[in-house]
């Protein structure tokens, strides 16, 4: 296996703030990769301003974020994906129409067929036709989970992902957790956010905010 910043993510003397709140200051952290790195604290600890940060859609005050050998920012914009504690997908389109959009906007090769087997394996294949606003939080969770079982997931270096286990049943965590090993496995970085007292992997970085 490779070794060095290629294949590191650091956190180092990182600082930000929103408003007049102090999110971070001089927050060290370096994450296991490849590998899954469990980020846990208590509701505004920062979990989610974790995420946006090293997603690149909070800006640090202060500090470096060495993503995997400082890659440039568009570079790292194409090797990570960002699932979002709150739903993303459009409430006008229907479960379906959103992930042919959200494929076409990443340029990855698709098909009808191809999403309607990731809805399938989340079981929620009936609702394709459905309005995202007709749909439980369930249902918008899974849909927008469907998004790292293409092909082309498995080959970004980081999944990023914000409570991914909120409003998922046994069979849907059951599912994510299967993805999420084939992921590691294939050398992927995991960071995910939880709330949860009981941790269902065997290997994995706890990092504590």
């Amino acid at each position: 296996m490779k070794t060095g910043l290629q294949n590191n993510m650091i956190l180092k003397d990182i600082s930000l703030t929103r408003g007049l709140k102090i999110i971070f200051s001089s927050l060290n952290i370096e994450f296991l990769c490849p590998g899954l790195n469990i980020i846990k604290g208590e509701n505004g600890s920062g979990k989610t301003s974790l995420l946006m940060m090293i997603s690149t859609l909070l800006q640090e005050d202060r500090g470096t974020i060495i993503r995997f050998g400082k890659l440039k920012k568009n570079n790292w914009l194409n090797e990570h994906i960002l699932i979002k504690q709150n739903s993303s997908l459009s409430d006008e389109l229907t479960i379906e129409e959103n992930l042919k959009i959200w494929c076409g906007l990443k340029g990855w090769n698709f098909n009808t067929d191809k999403i309607q087997k990731n809805l399938e394996h989340f079981g929620i294949l009936k609702y394709k036709n459905s309005l995202v606003s007709e749909c439980s939080s369930g249902i918008k969770k899974k849909a927008e989970l469907c998004k790292l079982n293409f092909e082309e997931s498995f080959k970004l270096k980081c999944w990023l992902l914000d409570e991914p286990l909120n409003h998922l049943d046994q069979n849907g965590i059951l599912f994510l957790e299967k993805i999420m090993g084939k992921f590691i496995n294939m050398n992927g970085t995991i960071l995910q956010t939880s709330h949860e007292k009981k941790i269902n992997h065997k290997n994995f970085k706890l990092i504590k905010l």
